[in-house]
């Protein structure tokens, strides 16, 4: 008995079709979230240039670095000549604003009897307890019956063994002997500034200083 044979099956290709044109609500959606990516990236490249123009001299740059040292009797005496007292921490708090402070120091004659303490010596008493390190050294009596107890050499040798962590050294003295210090200092790239009171300050040390502040003009701000 013959098999029935199949007839073969005809296979028909189908297209693909088209996608369905968006709704216009979902164009719209698609545009605004375009609009919204570009307007982010606008936002960041304006940014970018923005710190770029800035520098490194803008406020997101690291605080400059300062260090503080103060020959303490020349400008207590000259503070005593105008018949006041200045709060040393006053000082430190307004030389230090928007900076970070490496190292403040105060440099004191006293006593040379070593029994007599530190806290009774009239120049290093105001700078006890103000965030001051108090380097002193002994006073030296001649047979002339005179008294001395110069200070420069140790401040010297202590500021520019620090100039390499420092941006701005700032000096409290009037003394002119200063001036040939401050050219060094500014020849290593450091900023120096100078506070003390006025009328006893040598011509040549305001001169040579990038900055001078007299005592007299911000007293108010600094008093005891």
């Amino acid at each position: 008995m013959p098999v029935p044979v199949e007839a073969p099956r005809r296979t028909t290709s189908r297209r693909s079709e088209p996608a369905a044109p968006a709704a216009p609500a979902d164009l719209a959606a698609l545009i605004k979230v375009v609009e919204a990516q570009g307007k982010q990236i606008e936002s960041l490249v304006r940014a970018q240039e923005e710190l770029a123009r800035r520098g490194p001299s803008s406020p997101v740059a690291a605080m400059a670095r300062v260090g503080i040292f103060v020959d303490a009797a020349n400008v207590e005496l000259a503070i005593d000549r105008l018949r006041t007292r200045v709060d040393w921490r006053k000082v430190l708090n307004l030389v230090s604003e928007g900076r970070t402070v490496v190292r403040a120091i105060a440099y004191s004659p006293v006593h040379d009897d070593p029994g007599v303490s530190i806290e009774t010596q009239r120049f290093a008493e105001p700078f006890l307890g103000k965030g001051y390190k108090v380097v002193t050294k002994p006073l030296k009596r001649f047979a002339d019956g005179t008294i001395k107890a110069n200070v420069d050499i140790e401040m010297a040798c202590d500021i520019i063994e620090m100039l390499d962590r420092l941006d701005v050294v700032c000096l409290a003295s009037g003394d002119g002997d200063f001036q040939r210090l401050v050219e060094v200092i500014q020849a290593k790239g450091v900023r120096v500034e100078i506070i003390a009171v006025g009328s006893s300050t040598a011509v040549n040390l305001r001169n040579a200083a990038d900055q001078f502040t007299d005592i007299q003009g911000i007293i108010q701000k600094i008093k005891a």
